[in-house]
């Protein structure tokens, strides 16, 4: 009652008063907070960077580099993230040049073993043809093997030069089309004529014909497939469409991998060995662009290349 009855929340003095306690403690949690949020900062900046860092090298770049001038266990853990990239550049490209070696050391041979086969089955009796024939349709698949491996290791331009330029978009997709389409298969463009990008004209064309050849191979049947290009900024997004069943969502993120294959037979009537995606991701990302997949609702499956725009003259 006598503190309802008082104009003063301390009763004029009778009871506890509480500000100097809570000016005390405000200016306890202002210091404090004026002292941790520099240290606080000085950790959460860096560990933000080499987090985007190692998102890139998930994402297969290598080049990327953390300079942190530190001698604390940050800056160590720095040091030792370059060092397991260099490493791991060194592995990849040690890879596809061991690939690309053999593979062209077996070009040679094949071909002199189809070249042996293909007189023999003229000359061989009728009942020891099909035993011809069947040897033939092996090495021929010996021989589109080899034909990948070097298309997979010559596509990595990295080490070489390569001229991006800036380039129309719509003969790039013609091309593709008449590389890979076939009478059976409707093959919608929906590409605007004078859409450009920054890009290798070799190297986009490949790219795009083997995201055609893959929805030809799965998706012909099923409906029609899309090519779409839409400006985004300063970018444009290429789109490659199907109306297939698309691919289980756990191995979106591994389908740019070398030999990786979301189908557990891998034989011949099943299509090529899993280095299509890996070639596209190759040649996109030398024309410093990006490339994904998703699949779609309800139904299809699409592959989004993602390449620079050429700078307003």
């Amino acid at each position: 009652m006598l503190l309802a009855a008082s104009d003063s929340v301390t009763g004029n003095g009778f009871f506890f008063d509480p500000l100097p306690w809570m000016i005390v403690a405000a200016a306890v949690v202002l210091v404090s907070t004026l002292l941790w949020i520099p240290m606080v900062r000085n950790i959460t900046r860096p560990l933000a960077r080499m987090t985007r860092a190692t998102q890139e090298i998930a994402r297969g770049k290598f080049d990327v580099a953390i300079h942190e001038p530190r001698t604390d266990e940050i800056g160590r853990l720095a040091r030792g993230i370059n060092h397991m990239t260099t490493r791991l550049s060194a592995f990849v490209t040690g890879q596809k040049r061991f690939l690309g070696d053999v593979a062209h050391e077996l070009g040679s041979p094949i071909a002199r073993i189809q070249f042996g086969l293909g007189a023999l089955e003229q000359r061989v009796a009728d009942d020891n043809r099909k035993r011809v024939v069947d040897v033939m349709e092996d090495v021929d698949h010996m021989s589109n093997l080899v034909n990948e491996l070097l298309a997979f290791s010559r596509a990595d331009m990295k080490s070489k030069p390569v001229n991006l330029e800036s380039i129309e978009l719509l003969p790039v997709v013609r091309t593709a089309v008449k590389r890979e389409g076939t009478p059976s298969v409707e093959i919608n463009v929906e590409v605007d004529p004078g859409v450009r990008v920054m890009a290798s004209t070799e190297l986009l064309i490949r790219a795009i014909s083997n995201l055609l050849r893959n929805a030809v191979k799965y998706a012909g049947d099923l409906g029609p497939i899309v090519i779409a290009a839409m400006q985004t900024g300063e970018h444009v997004v290429i789109e490659v469409r199907d109306c297939g069943p698309g691919v289980p969502g756990k191995y979106l993120d591994r389908l740019f991998d070398p030999f990786f294959r979301p189908e557990a037979a891998r034989d011949r009537e099943s299509g090529g060995v899993g280095l299509g995606l890996a070639i596209v991701k190759t040649c996109v990302e030398t024309c410093q662009g990006t490339v994904s997949a998703s699949n779609l609702k309800p139904r299809g499956f699409a592959v989004a290349i993602t390449l620079h725009m050429p700078e307003p003259e």
